[in-house]
């Protein structure tokens, strides 16, 4: 079995773990056989003291055909 990663930022105006979710699922739009997800970092957006955008730097596994 061989695994390749891609690393990717995920974004959500509502949460980290929605941008997880979003990453995952446009991910998956062009990549098949996703197995596990690594999250290297997370940052957010401020706009007059308020974070309006979270975002999440991570490595998606997935096995090759």
């Amino acid at each position: 079995m061989c695994v390749k990663i891609v690393e990717i930022i995920g974004n959500s105006p509502k949460s980290f773990e929605d941008a997880i979710s979003d990453g995952i699922k446009r991910t998956s739009k062009t990549v098949r056989n996703i197995s596990g997800v690594d999250v290297i970092g997370q940052t957010a957006v401020v706009e007059n003291n308020k974070i309006v955008e979270y975002r999440v730097n991570m490595k998606v596994a997935f096995k090759v055909e």
